[in-house]
């Protein structure tokens, strides 16, 4: 899937004037919390995994985004839970995904 053919994700704050200053840089920032987790998986440290995942779960919902809080929180507990690789592996991409849509939202 390009980024093109991904629904654009909006913050549920994008309309507050505190949050709106400080989003953009939240966004951009988003794809080091995808990387963190990928380079965790790879190693198979699922406890830096699940810290980086509960960072962007709390992160996320602050700044508006409760589908990838939400999804953080699932792949938090899979990670703790021993979870299959593939498993993990796809909530990773999904994750990456939602991130993706949030970038494309901000030039709404």
């Amino acid at each position: 899937m390009t980024q093109n053919s991904l629904q654009p994700m909006k913050s549920l704050y994008a309309d507050d004037d505190v949050i709106a200053e400080i989003l953009p840089d939240f966004v951009r920032n988003l794809s080091g919390y995808v990387d963190k987790l990928r380079a965790a998986l790879a190693v198979g440290d699922h406890v830096q995994g699940a810290r980086v995942c509960h960072d962007l779960k709390g992160t996320a919902g602050g700044y508006g985004y409760p589908e990838i809080s939400e999804l953080a929180q699932h792949l938090e507990t899979a990670l703790k839970t021993g979870g299959e690789t593939t498993h993990l592996t796809q909530l990773v991409d999904q994750i990456a995904t939602l991130c993706q849509r949030a970038l494309i939202g901000l030039d709404l």
